[in-house]
């Protein structure tokens, strides 16, 4: 099976926004819905209160149920169909007005009237407590924060190379998306929008006060296949660069609240340690490669 994309940690305010879609070719090619701030999803993850679902249509049990995620920014429809039985039967058992996490693919609707709208179709959702919500709603706004600071890079500096950008810490993907956004965005007001995430923080205020020992994992289980790479011969010096790769990985995760390595953090451990940017950029795609390491969240590793 072919690996799986991604899901990226954004805000509903993020996904009301997002009205550009790059669509694939064939009819299994994966399409992207383009944010103006350089998030180019397939999936996403997002936190917030979940709603009681309804069942949608007039058909006994019904096959089509839809709530509401609101976080502090606004709120986003999540769905779940007879082609999903087991998110369907999470969307519809699950109790109302409770904090929850979930994973799903985007879909762009558009009515008649020309006006755009994004859904949520669940992969996976998690009730969750306040804690651990919050949680997921600061690691997502300090992605977002970071993907912003990308997208301002490279308007002050268009020439700057993704070898350059990975370099800094920005995954791939982030310098890909952000490329896109600024060509089919033009004109948007990313500083206005950088201003209007601040009701995050007070959501996520209470944080500080929490133990990270407190704070349960706020992950879905996401699993990622791929294929696994035969096992190459290795001399001393990739082994001992692997292990010092694996190393800062653990280190990174451990610290972190949400049980992921952040990228950026782990490029800084390995910089550290001696191992060159463009040398640990090509330990990642090795490890990757052999199965030893996934990015379920981009920007996030964690071992497989």
């Amino acid at each position: 099976m072919g690996r799986r994309e991604p899901a990226w940690r954004v805000t509903t305010a993020e996904l009301a926004l997002a009205v550009e879609q790059e669509r694939g070719q064939g009819d299994r090619a994966t399409s992207y819905l383009l944010s103006p701030f350089g998030a180019r999803m397939n999936r996403a993850v997002v936190a917030g209160t979940l709603a009681a679902a309804e069942a949608v249509g007039r058909e006994q049990p019904s096959s089509f149920w839809r709530a509401r995620l609101t976080d502090p920014l606004g709120t986003v429809s999540v769905t779940a169909g007879a082609f999903q039985p087991s998110a369907m039967a999470q969307l519809r058992t699950a109790p109302a007005e409770r904090p929850a996490i979930v994973v799903g693919k985007l879909h762009l609707f558009r009515g008649r009237d020309g006006v755009a709208e994004v859904s949520l179709r669940v992969e996976a959702l998690r009730s969750v407590p306040e804690a651990e919500e919050r949680a997921t709603v600061a690691e997502t706004l300090r992605q977002t924060l970071d993907r912003l600071d990308l997208l301002e890079r490279l308007e002050h500096e268009p020439s700057a190379t993704d070898a350059t950008l990975r370099g800094l810490g920005f995954p791939s993907p982030w310098i890909r998306g952000a490329r896109e956004a600024l060509r089919r965005y033009p004109e948007t007001d990313r500083a206005g929008f950088r201003a209007s995430l601040r009701p995050l923080l007070g959501h996520v205020a209470g944080l500080a006060r929490i133990a990270t020992s407190a704070v349960a994992d706020p992950r879905v289980s996401i699993h990622v296949d791929r294929p696994r790479a035969p096992a190459a011969e290795l001399t001393e010096v990739d082994r001992q660069e692997t292990a010092t790769f694996l190393d800062a990985v653990d280190q990174a995760a451990t610290g972190s609240e949400d049980g992921y390595a952040d990228v950026r953090e782990v490029l800084r451990r390995l910089e550290a340690r001696g191992v060159a940017g463009g040398r640990a950029e090509e330990l990642l795609g090795r490890l990757e490669e052999g199965g030893l390491l996934e990015e379920p969240i981009v920007g996030k590793l964690r071992r497989a």
